[in-house]
């Protein structure tokens, strides 16, 4: 170990305190998780990490960076066995990236490239810049929601002080998804019990896929109404104030470090 010292005097004490201090760090990192089993970082945390993350990837001007996120990613959705709705979700955004790539490629700049339509290499490079972008961006907002539920992900938004108003509007809008989803099927399934989709033509489909969006308004309107007159019944008020605890001193330094992180790629992705 001391043995770093007989060299540059400076280098050997940064390596040396660096080294301890590790230790220690791993060692204070163990016991406090044996002590508390598993720990998860506080949702409002990561909201704020993943915001700067992508802020931080959009500033990136080459894709080693941003590839390399999404496969962290893609290894974290693994790991947590959601590879299938990560990937099914991800599907989108592959397909935007993909038409973004194509039309840059075909944008004229640079060495042009004869293949089956010519390509540029300019075009190529600023497409795979952008491709990447969006590949690490998406990854990064698809495993935040699928690692955070969505009551701590508003009870984060109310704790970064957003207005109240837009939280139950998110809040309705979320749950009114779930319902214009699960109403859709159920008149789907009543159509199809009726021959309503059956080898009719075209136009008759449309004609009762029509029918069926003019019902499911209906009947959204009339369960919003019940849903509303239930949560007066029950003394809901839209300015009711939520208590908070205060944000824990290692959630606090695990903000501060990943920040860091974020910045510190940033960086280094200026100075490649």
């Amino acid at each position: 170990m001391f043995e770093w010292l007989t060299g540059d005097p400076l280098n050997g004490i940064v390596i040396t305190l660096f080294f301890f201090i590790s230790l220690i760090i791993g060692r204070y990192l163990r016991e406090h998780k044996a002590a508390n089993g598993k720990r998860n970082i506080e949702p409002g945390v990561m909201i704020i990490i993943s915001f700067l993350l992508i802020i931080g990837i959009t500033l990136m001007r080459h894709w080693y960076i941003p590839v390399i996120i999404s496969a962290l990613c893609i290894i974290t959705a693994l790991h947590r066995r959601i590879i299938r709705d990560f990937t099914g979700k991800l599907i989108f955004p592959l397909l935007l990236a993909l038409f973004i790539l194509l039309v840059q490629s075909l944008t004229p700049g640079g060495d042009r490239i004869d293949w089956i339509v010519p390509v540029y290499s300019d075009g190529i490079d600023y497409g795979l810049l952008i491709f990447s972008r969006v590949m690490a961006s998406a990854s990064v907002l698809i495993l935040l929601v699928l690692t955070t539920s969505r009551i701590d992900i508003l009870e984060s938004i109310r704790w970064l002080r957003v207005p109240g108003t837009m939280i139950e509007i998110a809040s309705f809008m979320s749950r009114y998804i779930t319902t214009f989803f699960k109403e859709g099927k159920k008149l789907t399934m009543a159509q199809q019990a009726r021959c309503g989709f059956s080898s009719n033509g075209f136009r008759q489909r449309i004609r009762n896929i029509a029918s069926i969006c003019g019902l499911l308004i209906v009947r959204a309107s009339a369960k919003s109404d019940g849903i509303y007159k239930a949560m007066l019944s029950r003394a809901w008020k839209p300015d009711v104030k939520a208590d908070h605890l205060p944000l824990g001193i290692w959630d606090a330094v695990i903000g501060i470090l990943l920040a860091s992180i974020i910045a510190g790629l940033v960086v280094i992705d200026r100075f490649i």
